[in-house]
């Protein structure tokens, strides 16, 4: 009888503790994302054209179809820490989890970017971002 007490006494205080972490009220969510650059040499096989059907520029963005998924959609604003801000207006491949392509001009400078991770931070008060020194995305609109 003792050791049904302890086990139940043992279920409820881990529901206690479970109850006051997750009333603790969480306002932003981070998560890792990978950031890639494109050129027209990676698009040639749709002349250069992006999902929503405009012509790829600078300050256009590509998104994964999972973040997509998480509210990236099409037209909105994001801005990239140290690169400023861009609007989705293109897809990755369907094999890209997590990622956002920026398109660049230049091919070699594309290649000088490479594959960086950022930290993406859904923060829907404007506040509070993280330091400077570390590299995030945020949403804009």
């Amino acid at each position: 009888m003792t050791r049904i007490n302890l086990l139940v006494a043992k279920v409820v205080l881990l529901g206690i503790c479970m109850l006051g972490v997750s009333t603790v009220s969480v306002w932003a969510e981070e998560m890792n994302i990978s950031v890639t650059a494109y050129t027209l040499k990676e698009c040639y096989h749709n002349k250069g054209k992006t999902a929503s059907g405009e012509t790829v520029r600078p300050g256009i963005l590509a998104v994964s179809r999972d973040l997509e998924r998480k509210g990236f959609k099409m037209g909105t604003k994001v801005f990239i820490s140290d690169l400023g801000v861009f609007v989705i207006k293109d897809r990755t491949h369907r094999r890209n989890r997590g990622n956002l392509d920026i398109y660049m001009s230049s091919h070699k400078r594309a290649m000088k970017f490479g594959r960086q991770k950022y930290s993406l931070v859904d923060n829907h008060e404007g506040v509070n971002l993280p330091q400077a020194d570390k590299k995030y995305v945020c949403l804009l609109d």
